[in-house]
């Protein structure tokens, strides 16, 4: 069974959410993990959906103005929850993001970890010591117990918010790398998803059973966009 991210991001104004709810009420989601990852304020309109949030902050509770808590998320019913994506690296560190790892952990959230490189490490070559280092350091002292698993999406910075992918041949040799330094750390129980310009358009020419799914951006926020994604998983 394939899974399916969304990430909103901050796409969607509350009229609009509304609107994509409503269009997303008679889809056939079976066979698929569907995750909808809306806005902090947009969770109620997809509440019929498993809910995922786009980031939560490491402190249970305190004086942190303007943050939200995995624990609070938990209290919530949240299940999911992605952190260390390339659009949040720019203020936070490896460290902070293994500290979010293991809150969401703590309460009991599946961290969607992030990781990816950028056009020049991609030129320089230094894809791999790239990828290895964000995930060692997110997953520092990790230790899972039998009812919990890590998501690891692997996203190219330089294609996320485009309509381009890396090819198929290309993103299975990392998923394969990925899969190594996992193993490597002992972290057993996971999933790989690839996200990074993913569409309706190119998805039939990167559907891998390599990796467990695919972590969607500004697609995910239009309805016809995710029904015909669906239908070319299955």
């Amino acid at each position: 069974m394939k899974l399916l991210v969304c990430n909103h991001k901050m796409y969607l104004t509350n009229d609009e959410a509304i609107m994509l709810s409503n269009d997303l009420k008679d889809i056939n989601t079976s066979d698929i993990d569907l995750i909808v990852c809306p806005s902090y304020l947009n969770f109620d309109l997809f509440k019929s959906f498993t809910l995922g949030a786009q980031d939560a902050y490491y402190e249970d509770r305190g004086a942190y103005t303007g943050k939200i808590s995995a624990y609070d998320l938990s209290l919530r019913n949240i299940k999911y929850c992605i952190v260390g994506h390339s659009e949040e690296r720019v203020n936070d560190s490896d460290e902070v993001i293994n500290l979010k790892v293991k809150a969401m952990l703590r309460n009991s959230i599946t961290p969607i970890l992030c990781i990816g490189d950028t056009k020049i490490d991609r030129e320089l070559r230094r894809t791999s010591e790239v990828l290895k280092k964000q995930i060692i350091k997110g997953l520092k002292d990790v230790v899972l117990d039998t009812t919990q698993e890590i998501i690891i999406a692997y996203e190219p910075r330089f294609l996320i918010g485009g309509k381009n992918t890396l090819s198929k041949d290309e993103i299975e040799d990392i998923l394969k790398y990925i899969k190594k330094i996992l193993m490597g750390i002992n972290i057993t129980r996971y999933k790989l998803l690839y996200g990074g310009g993913v569409t309706s358009s190119n998805i039939e020419k990167i559907k891998s059973n390599l990796y467990d799914g695919y972590l969607l951006g500004s697609a995910s926020c239009d309805a016809l966009e995710i029904k015909n994604i669906i239908k070319i998983i299955k």
